[in-house]
């Protein structure tokens, strides 16, 4: 009896330890593992950003993450230790029609280049026929090189930069992009994390491609634009995934255009396997953005998808929270944490050695007048700037960077030299001048980014060339030798009457000793040849002057200064422009008939007042002198028509005249523009003017004045502002409609 009660409580405790040692077996092995998956589809994929909060909310841990396109961008930043709320954040703060465009900011435009900024709309790379060359123009690879947006990329991957496995990420990631020569896909694991995102989001056409060893990389998009494939590979068990179903409103509405061939191009080449990944999905989060599409890049739109994407994401909250319950997670158990990404909350960085990769020896003194790091330390933002400075130039087709080791970092900038054989081409259209052309180059005969032809045409009924040498350029110096040549068919106006038309070819070889530049200011000293021939002299009223009719030849002196920091050409919203010009005319270089040179001052000044987020005002000032009492007709004031100098240099614009006119000695023109930017690019405005002149400055007041008012609607559109306005000037005593299309010049 008592070795049958021994060997019964021997197997009693044998199995209890068998059983918790099978218990504890089990609750050692890892559970399993949740992979993300986010698709493409432009201004939509901001809703994955939705999704991940409301995943962070309820503790789902992220093992892996994969994406495609703007699921790249999202994911991307993800990985490297962004909080949903920290992307919201981030985003929220960008300017993405800016980020989207290879736009630079008027600030961080080069004084030299303010005046060539936003007149082109198109620039194509072309051949001449030299030596086994064959000559034509070509299309660029993508309407845009993504150089704001990849300053973002590499701004926000800090720590990163570097080559490396992407599964040493905070969490291993993984994107898709398609080879363009091959036509395979390319999962992305390794290598440089920013141009991977870049690569993955190269929409065909958009954006140029990335060039990568051989391969030739766009957007994955068009081949597997939702990687559930990709996450399980990595291994991932359980995949957690968002995409965007076609929305058969949003199809209708689009129907036989091109919005509706981008979106459905992702959906036809990969469809196969988009049905597979879906199939293959757990748990499958669809987003309805309806009405917004991807290209819907606009604060109101961002806010709204964002918001959809945790709507929908919130529909499965009860498979959600069943998920983390089968990880053996608590319910209000907080998601595991993942690895710490230590260079989130680094803003300033600490520079060892700066490094460039892309030009000669030679040129990198050049290249370093842009970089201003003091006591070798930066800030993200002033980083930025610096690259923005660089590629605000005009040299270079993209400025990239990468910083190497740990902080202090080493900061290497990679540039590639534009080259000069493109074509930049805007156009525009008014009431007044009808179609216009704008054709523009830049040569150089040898690889010095310091000397260069530049020259510009315009075609239309008031013709000109420009061709301009110049050498020592840079960010501070300017010399050369300037040509011009121009056409014009003047029409001249006494309160509203046509007088007289003047049909003149001018002709002005411009002679620069030296041209400064600090910061936002200019300084310009030269001499100037001027010639003019006259073509067609017609009077309506009564006959120009006999003067006028003999062909004119003149030696002028100049110097002149612009202070220019204004935010916008158009519309500013801060900032202040000053200009003011002293310039010396005569005939044989000394005198001016025998008697002492004539001398013009002219003075221009405007700054731009915030009333409030959407009211602005922009007062001006402009005033020409002629301080002599003989003028030559061909130099007296010249006021009228939309901007200064636009047919002649001495022309004072004014807003809402039909035409122009010469005026006194003395010109004083005052303006306030109030303009209310009532939703995204469009705006309301209104101008008041107020002209007075005589022939005398001490009586000046004393003289005739004109009012003037102006009303208007502008649209600003990617080749430039659509305007429709109706105006009223005293000075021609009638009301003046105009409708323009595109940037002036």
């Amino acid at each position: 009896m008592k070795k049958i009660l021994f060997i019964t409580l021997f197997l009693l405790c044998y199995g209890t330890f068998i059983i918790k040692g099978q218990e504890e077996a089990c609750s050692e092995l890892p559970r399993k593992k949740v992979g993300v998956v986010l698709s493409g589809g432009g201004a939509k994929g901001f809703a994955h950003v939705g999704v991940l909060k409301i995943l962070e909310e309820v503790g789902i841990p992220i093992d892996y993450i994969a994406g495609t396109s703007m699921g790249a961008v999202v994911g991307g930043l993800y990985a490297v230790g962004y909080s949903a709320g920290m992307i919201d954040s981030l985003i929220q703060i960008q300017d993405w029609n800016h980020l989207m465009r290879d736009n630079v900011y008027r600030k961080d435009v080069p004084a030299s280049q303010l005046n060539n900024q936003d007149r082109y709309v198109v620039s194509l790379p072309y051949n001449l026929p030299f030596g086994d060359k064959s000559g034509g123009v070509s299309l660029p690879p993508g309407v845009f090189t993504g150089q704001n947006i990849y300053t973002l990329l590499l701004n926000s991957t800090i720590g990163y930069q570097h080559d490396i496995s992407f599964d040493d990420l905070p969490i291993p990631f993984g994107c898709i992009s398609a080879d363009v020569r091959t036509g395979e896909e390319i999962a992305m694991r390794k290598g440089n994390l920013a141009e991977a995102i870049r690569a993955s989001m190269a929409i065909p056409g958009m954006f140029t491609p990335v060039e990568k060893d051989s391969m030739l990389l766009i957007d994955g998009g068009v081949i597997n634009n939702y990687p559930v494939d990709l996450v399980r590979s990595m291994g991932a068990d359980i995949v957690i995934g968002v995409i965007f179903s076609p929305d058969e409103k949003e199809l209708a509405q689009s129907r036989g255009t091109i919005s509706e061939i981008t979106q459905q191009i992702w959906n036809f080449i990969g469809q196969e396997k988009r049905s597979s990944n879906i199939e293959d999905t757990d748990i499958l989060i669809t987003p309805d953005v309806y009405p917004y599409g991807m290209l819907d890049f606009q604060r109101p739109a961002i806010d709204t998808i964002i918001t959809r994407g945790m709507t929908a994401a919130m529909k499965s909250r009860d498979k959600l929270i069943a998920l983390k319950k089968s990880l053996d997670i608590g319910e209000n158990a907080p998601a595991p944490a993942a690895k710490i990404n230590p260079y989130l909350g680094l803003d300033t960085l600490i520079i060892n050695k700066v490094f460039v990769e892309g030009i000669t020896p030679r040129e990198r003194g050049y290249l370093n007048r842009w970089i201003d790091i003091e006591n070798g330390r930066v800030t993200r933002t002033e980083l930025d700037e610096i690259i923005a400075k660089i590629y605000g130039s005009g040299i270079f087709n993209r400025v990239y960077y990468r910083l190497e080791g740990e902080n202090p970092f080493d900061l290497i900038l990679n540039v590639e030299v534009k080259e000069s054989n493109r074509l930049n081409l805007g156009i525009h259209f008014d009431s007044n001048d009808m179609a216009a052309i704008l054709a523009n180059t830049k040569i150089r005969f040898n690889n010095s980014l310091n000397s260069m032809f530049d020259i510009t045409t315009r075609l239309s009924r008031d013709p000109y060339l420009i061709i301009d040498y110049s050498t020592n350029r840079g960010i501070f110096y300017k010399g050369g030798i300037k040509y011009k040549i121009s056409r014009n068919d003047l029409s001249i106006y006494d309160r509203g009457e046509l007088l007289y038309n003047l049909g003149l070819t001018r002709n002005s070889l411009r002679l620069v000793f030296s041209e400064f530049y600090f910061g936002n200011m200019m300084l310009h000293l030269g001499a100037e040849m001027e010639h003019f021939h006259f073509y067609k002299t017609f009077g309506s009223i009564i006959e120009p002057p006999l003067s006028v009719m003999k062909d004119q030849l003149y030696f002028n002196y100049m110097l002149n200064g612009v202070y220019d920091n204004l935010n916008k050409d158009y519309f500013p919203t801060s900032g202040q422009y000053f200009s003011f010009q002293y310039s010396l005319h005569t005939d044989n270089f000394i005198k001016l008939k025998d008697e002492v040179p004539l001398s013009v001052l002219k003075m221009n000044f405007l700054k731009a007042v915030t009333i409030n987020e959407n009211i602005f005002i922009t007062p001006r000032i402009t005033a020409r002198y002629l301080i002599n009492d003989s003028v030559p007709h061909m130099y007296r004031n010249l006021v009228g028509g939309r901007t200064d100098e636009h047919y002649m240099p001495q022309q004072i614009s004014l807003q809402g005249s039909s035409g122009m006119e010469f005026l006194g000695n003395v010109v004083l023109s005052a303006d306030v523009t109030l303009h209310y930017n009532f939703t995204s690019n469009n705006y309301l405005y209104t101008n008041l003017n107020f002209t007075i002149h005589n022939d005398r400055l001490n009586t000046l007041f004393n003289g005739k004045s004109f009012p003037g008012i102006n009303l208007g609607y502008s649209y600003l559109t990617v080749a430039g502002p659509l305007q429709l306005e109706l105006g009223y000037s005293g000075l021609s005593r009638r009301f003046h409609p105009y409708v323009s299309y595109g940037y002036y010049f």
